[in-house]
């Protein structure tokens, strides 16, 4: 064998392993986030399901996905990524704060999830300027096996489930589960 081509055979290996690393780091670090992220449960909103390539779905909504915040936040616009803080009150998860960077330490009864602004627009009269955000955080959809989409999308329309999400610190989210009821009936495989 030539010194080209054993140099050819020893680039290809070499992007061979990288991309093995790469696919081994994206799989090692979705486990990683729903094994030992904290776990909220965020009750969902009715939408629609089916995927052609990926079977039923589930899509979910959430009351935390639209909020409106001072105008006197620095201008938020769509497209751009946005940190969400989230306070547990009485009547479930709200949103309480947006912002471009991570606040950092919440404490208790308090999270942050990082999203990406969908929507964003000015409302209200002078002295009272409001911007209203809707956030997509990647937690919108879940798949199950075929044939149970419509029996959830039934429950969700009654509002009778709670996605259980995996929060990293950095604000990651993964649907851990669902829980119908109370109950849990569907939790996310760890390989």
């Amino acid at each position: 064998m030539t010194e080209a081509k054993r140099a050819r055979w020893l680039a290809l290996a070499a992007i061979a392993l990288l991309q093995g690393g790469v696919l081994a780091y994206m799989v090692y670090d979705r486990v990683s986030l729903l094994r030992s992220g904290r776990e909220i449960a965020l009750p969902v909103v009715p939408v629609d399901p089916r995927s052609l390539f990926r079977g039923d779905y589930v899509i979910l909504d959430y009351d935390i996905r639209r909020m409106d915040v001072p105008e006197a936040t620095p201008a938020l616009r769509k497209g751009e990524k946005v940190f969400v803080t989230i306070a547990d009150t009485d009547k479930g998860w709200k949103a309480v704060a947006a912002d471009r960077r991570h606040p950092g330490e919440t404490g208790t009864g308090r999270a942050v999830l990082k999203g990406r602004i969908e929507h964003a627009w000015s409302k209200g009269a002078a002295g009272d300027a409001r911007t209203s955000l809707v956030v997509r955080y990647g937690i919108e959809s879940y798949f199950v096996p075929e044939g149970e989409g419509k029996l959830l999308e039934a429950k969700v329309r009654e509002r009778k489930i709670d996605a259980l999400i995996a929060l990293g610190t950095d604000g990651t989210a993964a649907i851990k589960g669902l829980r119908v009821e109370g109950e849990t009936v569907r939790l996310e495989p760890l390989l």
